[in-house]
């Protein structure tokens, strides 16, 4: 378990493939610096739409194995922080991480809070409107972290996997249970964690009623 990049940004203009204008924070850049981590995020960092700015949503993860997939994908290599994580990791897959893990992370205490669940900005931003769908056919969505205490964070720093209690609660099953194997018993299940973001239930007994599951 490793960190590859932190990324920050700020809010800024983008153009699309339609040669339209939009704001998005998604475009992030890497640093050397060290930075506070706080329950607001990563401070020089800031997003657009307030609804990324949540507590539970202080930090996007996404594994750098994926990107491999994603190049094959869209046959031409990728921006960097193609999809807007604050933090790029080797080792750390929707497959090896579960909901509620405690990770020390530099000197702060952080907590995987629920899978990222993925909007169009990011085909927007890189001119592929297929990268929605490729994200949701691997599930490949990153998830996201809360901050149980502050601390610095920078490049060199370590991940340590403090606890985990939910050992049988992945992130890659959650995303599965949301999108591909819908079962209300199992997603009422999943809800009883108290480590899962109340935004994640929510959304997920949204998308189910939708569904007629």
């Amino acid at each position: 378990m490793s960190i590859v990049f932190v990324n920050i940004g700020l809010p800024e203009a983008r153009i699309d493939r339609h040669g339209e204008s939009f704001i998005t924070a998604i475009a992030k850049q890497p640093t050397q610096d060290t930075l506070l981590l706080t329950a607001e995020g990563l401070v020089g960092d800031d997003t657009y739409d307030e609804v990324h700015g949540t507590p539970d949503r202080a930090m996007h993860v996404l594994s750098h194995e994926h990107y491999a997939y994603f190049t094959e994908r869209a046959g031409a290599p990728l921006e960097h922080c193609a999809f807007g994580e604050n933090l790029c990791v080797s080792g750390l897959t929707e497959q090896e991480v579960c909901v509620g893990d405690i990770w020390q992370l530099g000197n702060a205490k952080v907590q995987v809070s629920m899978p990222t669940e993925r909007c169009s900005t990011i085909g927007r931003r890189l001119h592929l409107p297929a990268m929605l769908k490729w994200i949701h056919e691997e599930m490949m969505t990153g998830y996201y972290l809360r901050v149980l205490a502050a601390g610095t964070v920078n490049v060199a720093s370590s991940i340590t996997l403090l606890e985990r209690p939910h050992s049988d609660w992945s992130i890659d099953r959650l995303n599965q249970l949301l999108f591909n194997q819908r079962n209300r018993q199992e997603m009422a299940q999943a809800c009883a964690l108290t480590e899962l973001s109340e935004e994640w239930k929510q959304r997920a007994w949204q998308l189910y009623d939708r569904a007629g599951v």
